[in-house]
């Protein structure tokens, strides 16, 4: 991106007698502002301005607006302006006269006194962008939020009819017993009534159909009423999306909404903590009076893909004298994993980068450190292939015995790799490569026995969703099937869209466990290493995990958390 590329719009728009300062190209090289940004810009203060009255923003409100048009893309509902350092990109703030960008929140405002056309500073005002405070929001997001908060209170201070029904939103880490906790609420909610529509829902197709399959084992072991278990075979769980009925060409894109309420009883939303604010408005604002909604999660794990960090806020929100804090409950006990586990877990979420390095330095039974030089990444791959090699035995010898299949895909869950980075040789790419080179498949048949594989898109026709995992097995002869953990069995000529999976994204395995996770860090700092991203990946584990990085690097995740601009926990206490 050249500056001739970024000055010529702004010579030779119409912008209403407001040309673009050429000064904005220092901002774009440093990273704080996009082209694109003050593309979208200028045509805002072309259509704004009149020959009569043009509009001649600041430069700082010109970068202010392109910083609020960038917030979605960087997961952020608004620009906060008290923090307005981290917007900053590569812009050195220890010399003042490299580029204006004052750190005091009062610049910034009288700067967007010049665009007043565009900012206003109630909800209410027909403008783009809203100034809420210290908080630069586009419109459309700051509505949004304030009707979140709405709903959210209405449903917290409605009344109950009996106990059961007084938790909205259920937090806690992996392993803490949510879904349990979610069985015994429904056994309940039944014991008043047999007559109850449940719907069960996730941000995932896969997340949704875990949850469904999970509560019916725990009602099984509770010993729930016919009753539950066939509101549960009823309730066919989908995604958020599908249940609110949405289609990209259909106006409006939602058949759900506030004129066309949802027809349930109760809405369980589970992996609460990928929903992002556009999504948790629209179905807030499809539950009728009568639904009540359950929201699960873990507030401490990867937020949504798109903007906003929902649940986050509501956990920050739900504190003591609050309205939340009696609609809501977290559960701390660990059932999942051991001791060791679970402190290393406790280190990375507290921040503390010295302790965690000292956890995983014990080399304990549970815990184990390896250093990303060539022995120690021979190490790994050796166990990595031996775990492949065992997959082609089971999957190649065909067994028509029933459990044969559970075996195999048992065995498949037993180890994982999972990546920071997609590409790379310390990605999912070079994993999977690595793996199939020793195993002798690499430029062979796509489909071989044993392969590992992951379905990267919804599939309903197959009863395959996002995020499923497989196995292919020999099937007879030369025929070769995949099977998924929810018992489908698919001919591979069947199946499209799939991954091969020896490694996966930290992201895909949100919501998944294994017997030995082995996370791999990349080599050197990245902007996607997060403490939220480490926490997951650490916490996918049961028995052991493996942690492959440096100690900078180590360091560095822990330290950097992910820090969404919202005002919504603001609000909601």
């Amino acid at each position: 991106m050249t500056t001739r590329t970024t000055r010529a719009p702004g010579r030779n728009s119409d912008t209403g007698g407001s040309p673009l300062p050429l000064d904005l190209d220092a901002y774009i090289a440093a990273g704080a502002i996009t082209a694109a940004d003050i593309a979208a810009a200028a045509t805002l203060v072309r259509l704004a301005s009149s020959k009569d009255r043009p509009l001649i923003p600041d430069i700082l409100a010109w970068v202010a607006m392109c910083l609020a048009l960038r917030t979605p893309r960087d997961g952020h509902t608004c620009v906060d302006l008290a923090r307005i350092e981290e917007w900053a990109g590569d812009i050195d703030l220890s010399k003042p006269d490299h580029l204006l960008w004052p750190t005091g929140v009062e610049a910034w405002k009288a700067a967007l006194t010049s665009a007043s056309l565009l900012v206003g500073t109630h909800e209410n005002d027909r403008t783009p962008f809203v100034l809420d405070g210290n908080r630069l929001y586009l419109a459309r997001a700051l509505f949004e939020e304030r009707e979140i908060k709405r709903c959210l209170l209405h449903i917290a201070s409605a009344p109950f009819q009996n106990e059961s029904e007084r938790v909205i939103v259920l937090m806690g880490g992996p392993g803490t017993g949510k879904t349990t906790t979610v069985a015994r609420q429904l056994i309940e909610r039944f014991q008043s009534s047999t007559d109850v529509r449940i719907a069960l829902a996730a941000p995932t197709g896969k997340a949704a159909a875990r949850m469904a399959e999970a509560l019916s084992r725990c009602c099984q072991a509770e010993h729930a009423p016919e009753a539950v278990f066939k509101a549960i075979e009823l309730a066919r769980p989908t995604t958020v999306h599908r249940l609110l009925g949405s289609h990209p060409r259909r106006v409006p894109r939602y058949k759900f909404g506030p004129d066309n309420p949802l027809s349930y009883d109760l809405v369980v939303v589970d992996e609460a903590s990928m929903l992002s604010s556009s999504l948790t408005y629209r179905l807030l604002a499809a539950l009728s009076d009568s639904t009540r909604l359950l929201l699960v999660g873990d507030p401490n794990q990867l937020a949504s893909v798109d903007a906003g960090s929902v649940l986050a806020d509501i956990a920050a929100a739900a504190i003591e004298g609050t309205p939340l804090h009696g609609r809501s409950e977290k559960l701390t006990k660990r059932y999942r994993f051991g001791e060791q586990i679970g402190e290393l877990a406790d280190a990375i979420l507290a921040g503390d980068a010295t302790k965690t390095i000292e956890v995983l330095g014990r080399g304990t039974a549970e815990v184990r450190w390896i250093r990303p030089d060539k022995q120690g990444l021979a190490t790994v791959t050796a166990e990595v292939v031996a775990h492949g090699r065992k997959l082609v035995d089971l999957a190649s010898k065909h067994n028509a015995a029933s459990d044969a299949d559970k075996m195999a895909l048992d065995k498949q869950r037993e180890l994982q790799v999972l990546c920071a980075h997609r590409l790379g040789s310390t990605g999912v790419a070079g994993w999977n490569a690595r793996v199939e080179r020793e195993l002798g498949v690499l430029g062979g048949s796509t489909w071989y026995a044993g392969r590992p594989v992951m379905v990267t898109r919804n599939s309903p026709s197959l009863c395959l969703f996002n995020g499923d995992a497989g196995l292919v097995m020999n099937a007879g002869g030369e025929r070769m099937q995949a099977v998924f953990d929810q018992g489908e069995h698919v001919p591979v000529t069947r199946l499209e869209d799939v991954t091969t999976v020896h490694a996966l994204t930290i992201h895909k395995s949100q919501g998944s466990e294994y017997g030995h996770a082995i996370v791999v860090l990349p080599d050197v700092k990245s902007r996607l290493l997060t403490r939220e991203l480490f926490y997951t990946g650490v916490t996918r584990a049961v028995k052991h995990v493996t942690v492959v990085g440096s100690a900078d690097v180590i360091r560095f995740a822990v330290e950097r958390q992910i820090r969404r601009a919202s005002g919504l926990a603001e609000q909601l206490r």
